[in-house]
């Protein structure tokens, strides 16, 4: 804390690096400890099946979804991630998947890949399902982490008993439901199965993140919707994190536009602090889908970080397994 404290009376410049560089090294520090997926979601932008995999194979096409994150970009080596996914219905009522992940993140790199599964069960007309549906699923997560930074904390029991590289394999589960323009989404992910030394012994906290997303599509009239959703994570210990959001979309045949925004709060130690804001932009052409986002960040560390950004890219490719719901 006396260094905190002492780095806000040095010049602007040097006291931008001090808290950078201090915020990238307790990011690496717990990074063996956390998610095999560190994303900062944007849940109009990214797809849903990232952090629930019951959404796998959701929709009668083959989904593909590429996505692009830069915090901080007022750093040279700020915090990345790309992410590729896909997933389609296979057969009869079962959904295959898998994305791929990288991440930069301080001294950590992560490579995460991942494989899902769910089943559909519709709700009322068949050939309708996506109007109405329920869904469960699972899905394995193998992450590699490769650590190459120091920490600040001498003698840091965690970094100093852990090898550079480890590879940490996660289970995940999820339930959804749609019905007549509600979507409600639970899901717990990064249940670690092996290397969860630093775990038990109370050096790091527990990676293991419960969701849960609520949302309804408001059809305003044949060419206008508008669609509001909240989401909320926790782990049930000390970090909780509160997602709302807005988007509005204009239809136009097999085209669409959008306008979105996200804000977003973070809990942590019986705390509250208000994260970023994040204005969205999207475009649906034929079968093609593209969305950008901006991170406005106003906490402490945000400020002198500045901001991000969310890029996707991704296309619906008409399924050619054709299953039949029976």
């Amino acid at each position: 804390m006396k260094f905190l404290a002492e780095s806000f009376n040095t010049p602007k410049m040097k006291r931008q690096n001090i808290i950078l560089t201090l915020a990238l090294s307790l990011v690496s520090i717990g990074a063996f400890a956390q998610s095999s997926l560190p994303f900062d979601e944007q849940y109009f932008i990214m797809d849903k099946v990232l952090v629930n995999p019951s959404f796998t194979g959701a929709s009668d096409d083959i989904v593909f979804k590429a996505s692009h994150r830069r915090q901080w970009d007022n750093m040279p080596d700020g915090p990345t991630t790309t992410l590729a996914s896909i997933h389609a219905n296979i057969v009869d009522r079962v959904g295959l998947g898998m994305y791929f992940m990288n991440d930069n993140n301080g001294g950590t790199k992560t490579n995460s890949f991942n494989i899902s599964a769910a089943y559909h069960i519709p709700i009322g007309d068949k050939k309708k399902r996506q109007l109405g549906q329920f869904s469960f699923g699972t899905s394995l997560s193998f992450a590699g982490m490769h650590f190459t930074g120091e920490t600040l904390i001498q003698p840091d029991p965690v970094a100093n008993d852990q090898e550079t590289r480890v590879y940490i394999p996660y289970i995940n589960f999820g339930a959804s439901a749609t019905y007549e323009g509600w979507m409600l989404g639970l899901s717990v992910l990064d249940i670690p199965l092996s290397y969860n030394d630093p775990i038990v012994n109370q050096y790091e906290p527990s990676p293991i993140f419960y969701y849960g997303m609520l949302g309804k599509t408001f059809n305003l009239s044949k060419q206008f919707e508008l669609e509001p959703m909240v989401a909320y994570r926790s782990n049930f210990d000390k970090d909780s994190r509160l997602d709302a959001s807005l988007r509005a979309k204009a239809k136009f045949e097999q085209n669409a536009v959008w306008l979105g925004a996200n804000y977003r709060m973070d809990f942590f130690n019986d705390e509250n602090q208000s994260l970023s804001v994040s204005p969205a932009i999207g475009a649906e052409i034929g079968r093609l889908n593209m969305a950008f986002s901006y991170n406005i960040g106003l906490s402490d560390i945000n400020n002198e970080g500045n901001n991000g950004f969310t890029a996707s890219l991704g296309y619906d490719l008409e399924n050619f397994f054709k299953p039949l719901f029976k």
